[in-house]
């Protein structure tokens, strides 16, 4: 079976689901290929919360459908700050997703990518059911977060640092029966016992530390703990998300190494359960809510593109001409000891913010291939500042805007003016939000 499209756009996550309401928003026929059984990727699936920093002061730097998204989110009561309801987080994207007439096809992977010289054709998918189907289409957008599409094409890529070592992998979970007044009052009576930015006087409640009680439940026999305890309150009564996890020097691009990680992590979720059960005041009567379905990557694939957005960027505040995505957020590397030394102690003032260029998010080798998220062109240290996803869903609306504008020219995805993606991305909300937080 043989199907046309204007646009498909493979990977369900943050940056594919932006890209795909863009292009669904300008009257493109759009379809959103995802591997998984429903939509946002490591939003909803892998648990990954809060959204870190996109704002300077009162200031947002990513608006428009995220602004939107966050709206949604706020009318639901799944925000929190920044955190937010990974299940509204789902209801709120498909919705968005219907009404801007997106096709959306779950439990399918791209198996073969027919390409003609720098075009990129059509592409073959294979679906849970055995079943499979190819699609044509003008333009495409590599949005998988480990940069299948663009492998299959046979584009080039970057992964790992210069020893081809990848980010630590994690596997994200939740707890619900925390006691909060006894977390802020710990805080409070032990200070030291926690990292330097952790107050009692916080809006959200985030809290990084117990280095006396993880130093004990090691003395105790406790295994497979890392060096510190990590959870942020979500939105509900007593919950929050923990991220603390680690599994170290396995290939993100392994498919075995993948699947270790989970198994790994999850024997650690639940080692961490016990740990805040018997150590950590207000988590007495704490229980497991849920564990992540996806493991936490970090970074893998990084697909070459007409720019490869670098640490140095980051830490210059640099700005484009091209410049289509603004961002704060500071050099994130867990474990790689191939990192500059500037680099590794570089953190962010939050009084300047950086861009990412549209042709970091165009192929370098293919005129009609997108790219957005956490596989867009970067080296290893630029891309840890530009991971997270208020980042990656404004490179998704950034690419589907100028795909909007590519289309109705059939223009290779090069010859896109970037001011013109500017001024699509101020209008492609028709809602206005209040500066945020």
């Amino acid at each position: 079976m043989k199907l046309e499209r204007d646009v498909v756009i493979v990977g369900g996550g943050i940056a594919g689901v932006h890209a795909a309401i863009a292009c669904g928003r300008a009257g493109l026929k759009t379809t959103l290929i995802e591997h998984g059984s429903t939509i946002g990727g490591l939003s909803t699936m892998g648990l990954v919360n809060p959204f870190m920093r996109y704002w300077l002061g009162s200031e947002k730097l990513i608006d428009g459908i995220f602004g939107e998204l966050l709206d949604r989110l706020k009318e639901e009561n799944g925000l929190l700050i920044n955190s937010f309801d990974s299940e509204i987080m789902k209801a709120c994207m498909l919705s968005m997703l219907k009404e801007a007439n997106v096709e959306v096809v779950f439990n399918t992977i791209p198996i073969e990518v027919k390409t003609i010289e720098s075009i990129l054709k059509s592409v073959r998918f294979f679906t849970s059911l055995g079943t499979s189907f190819e699609m044509e289409a003008r333009y495409f957008v590599d949005s998988t977060g480990d940069g299948s599409l663009g492998f299959l094409a046979g584009a080039e890529y970057f992964s790992g640092d210069s020893n081809g070592i990848n980010q630590a992998m994690t596997v994200m979970f939740t707890m619900s029966g925390v006691d909060f007044s006894k977390v802020i009052e710990d805080i409070r009576n032990n200070p030291s016992n926690f990292f330097s930015w952790v107050s009692p006087k916080q809006t959200i409640i985030s809290v990084a530390g117990y280095f006396d009680e993880i130093e004990q439940a090691k003395k105790d026999g406790l295994e497979k703990l890392q060096d510190y305890f990590f959870f942020i309150q979500l939105p509900g009564e007593s919950r929050v998300t923990v991220n603390t996890t680690h599994v170290y020097d396995l290939s993100t691009t392994n498919p075995f190494d993948v699947s270790l990680a989970m198994v790994d992590c999850t024997e650690q979720a639940m080692v961490l359960k016990k740990f805040a059960n018997r150590y950590i005041k207000g988590f007495e009567k704490a229980r497991i809510e849920k564990i992540a379905d996806v493991v936490g990557v970090r970074e893998s694939r990084r697909i070459k593109g007409l720019y490869e957005f670098s640490g140095v960027d980051v830490m210059s505040h640099r700005k484009f001409e091209d410049g289509v995505v603004k961002a704060c957020y500071g050099i994130d590397i867990h474990n790689s000891p191939d990192v500059d030394d500037n680099e590794k102690t570089f953190i962010p003032a939050y009084k300047d913010y950086y861009e990412i260029p549209l042709r970091s998010l165009i192929s370098a080798n293919f005129e009609n291939l997108g790219i957005a998220g956490r596989c867009f062109s970067s080296d290893f240290a630029g891309h840890s500042a530009a991971r997270i996803m208020p980042t990656c869903a404004g490179m998704g609306q950034a690419i589907g805007a100028a795909i909007s504008l590519a289309y109705k020219k059939s223009l290779p995805l090069k010859d896109v003016n970037a001011k013109n993606v500017k001024t699509v991305l101020k209008t492609i909300s028709n809602r206005s939000f209040p500066n945020y937080p």
